[in-house]
């Protein structure tokens, strides 16, 4: 389901053209975007903190069908530190997580599905 998802992303942001940070390599920005697949617009906010350090604190709304680029998160050399996104969806708290990356990525989404359920995506978009 997740690849899934994260084709969808890639295959609509080649439909719209690239965005910053969505190829690329390691050092390069993290791309984030809200992905609605729910039938009604959404407000979502979304808190990014890594170490002690707030990295993101966004609020976009989104259409029904539609995504909205949430922020760049700019390259922080690999420190190490746990990241812990917070996601708010129509003020109401959805989604908190605190991850330490195994792996490189460049892509950080935040999905609404149909049901109204809020996942969190990470991944290399080429």
């Amino acid at each position: 389901m997740k690849r899934r998802q994260s084709l969808r992303v890639c295959g609509l942001l080649a439909l719209g053209g690239p965005l910053a940070g969505c190829t690329g390599g390691r050092g390069d920005a993290v791309t984030m975007l809200a992905v609605n697949e729910h039938d009604v617009s959404h407000t979502v906010t979304v808190w990014v903190v890594r170490g002690d350090r707030l990295r993101v604190a966004e609020t976009v709304e989104v259409g029904p069908g539609e995504f909205e680029r949430i922020a760049e998160l700019s390259p922080d050399s690999g420190s190490g530190d746990p990241y812990r996104v917070t996601v708010q969806v129509d003020g109401a708290v959805r989604l908190a997580r605190e991850f330490r990356p195994e792996t490189w990525f460049n892509q950080l989404d935040v999905f609404i599905a149909q049901d109204e359920t809020v996942e969190l995506n990470r991944g290399a978009a080429a």
